[in-house]
């Protein structure tokens, strides 16, 4: 999944700069620019996950558990491929 289609499917440019609490013209920028903000990303990557549109570890693949500790760490076989 793309920056660009998560925020589509997140309900767009007006939706997601609500669930960031920013102004619509910020997400605009990112989808000229084609990536949304790694700050920004952590914020709603919880909500694309509870939304059943993506998992934070399909976000996130390279550093998931990091960020989200309760999240269990890639098997050595899982991390190689990511």
């Amino acid at each position: 999944m793309t920056h660009l289609d998560l925020i589509d499917a997140l309900g767009g440019t007006f939706a997601v700069a609500a669930l960031c609490n920013i102004k619509p013209p910020s997400v605009s920028g990112w989808k000229e620019s084609g990536r949304i903000p790694d700050d920004k990303l952590m914020r709603l990557a919880p909500v694309a996950e509870q939304r059943g549109i993506a998992t934070r570890a399909e976000l996130f693949p390279r550093d998931y558990w990091l960020i989200w500790p309760e999240l269990p760490a890639p098997s050595s076989k899982e991390a190689a491929q990511a």
